[in-house]
């Protein structure tokens, strides 16, 4: 290896590193789909966003799926209250994590209002609003609970549904099947 090439091959690394590099601190261009809400604002998945997930859950192939362990009607009883318990939990958490985000906003607006910050105190305005808004759909998702009705009766009329298919299955491949 000659002189000249060494130093071919330390300008050709050198045009390599010399390449713009990415800024450690710059955000990633894509944002996870669960973070977007509206396309527009974004949210922690906290709040009445656990409520929507848990209503968005498959209940139909659990159903299915229990109907095959154990194809029996106090069984499904017994999960559609499971469903309904932990609906319930998952209402009174939502309940206790909006009060508490409520007062944190409450206490920032009165002090960014002292220190003059106008602009910042509107903006927390617009997110007190919003969590009213949060906090009125969850009455209405408890009261719906309490009723058995709207949204929440969703995930039991589709577990009764994967319940109802999953014995349904089970006479179709053991009786229906068989030769007389």
């Amino acid at each position: 290896m000659g002189w000249f090439t060494i130093f071919k091959k330390n300008k050709d690394t050198q045009h390599v590193t010399e390449t713009p590099s990415v800024p450690v601190n710059a955000s990633p261009a894509s944002v996870d789909s669960k973070s977007q809400l509206n396309g527009a604002s974004v949210h922690d998945g906290q709040g009445i966003f656990l409520i929507y997930n848990y209503l968005q859950q498959d209940f139909e192939t659990r159903g299915y799926n229990d109907a095959l362990t154990s194809p029996d009607e106090g069984y499904r009883n017994d999960n559609i209250k499971l469903i309904k318990y932990d609906l319930e939990i998952l209402v009174h958490q939502v309940k206790t994590y909006h009060d508490s985000l409520m007062k944190d906003i409450e206490f920032h607006i009165h002090s960014r209002e002292r220190a003059g910050l106008v602009d910042l105190v509107d903006e927390l305005r617009i997110k007190q609003t919003d969590l009213g808004d949060h906090i009125e759909k969850v009455k209405t998702f408890e009261q719906a609970l309490q009723t058995g009705t709207g949204l929440c009766e969703r995930a039991i009329l589709s577990y009764k549904r994967g319940f109802m298919k999953g014995m349904a299955s089970i006479t179709q491949a053991y009786l229906l099947t068989k030769k007389f």
